[in-house]
């Protein structure tokens, strides 16, 4: 796992961070305005704060957006996956992808030559046909 990385936007390429959190705006489909999420950083966490506070429903789907551009960070490898830049320095960086389906605690970290599985993923189920040709690592 790696520890030390910051998280930008795919987009414009922007940090995300915001003190020792993952600074990201969302939408409800019920909503029509931005609001601000506070993500733990450490991939399989999903404790967020929300401001103002919100309630959600499990199945309901959340947009999010960068807090720089205002893009839809939705990614185009599934549409059920939101997909940051995890940079761990100014050369190596990692495609980090969590399910934006509240309640679904699936989250992949895409390296040129692995994907890592965290919360209730696994390897049997990579929703990324172009990526899970790549081989479970041996234990």
């Amino acid at each position: 796992m790696i520890y030390q990385c910051q998280y930008h936007c795919p987009k414009c390429n922007k940090s995300l961070s915001k003190d020792t959190k993952v600074q990201l705006l969302f939408r409800k489909s019920d909503q029509k305005e931005l609001k601000e999420i506070l993500l733990e950083p450490e991939p399989g966490n999903y404790d967020f704060y929300t401001n103002p506070p919100t309630n959600f429903n499990k199945g309901e789907r959340v947009d999010f957006h960068c807090t720089n551009c205002k893009k839809d960070l939705t990614s185009k490898k599934d549409k059920n996956f939101v997909e940051l830049k995890m940079m761990v320095n100014d050369f190596i960086f990692f495609e980090a992808l969590f399910s934006c389906i509240y309640g679904d605690k699936r989250t992949y970290i895409i390296t040129e030559n692995d994907i890592d599985v965290y919360g209730e993923a696994n390897y049997d189920d990579i929703p990324f046909p172009d990526v899970s040709q790549i081989e479970e690592p041996s234990i």
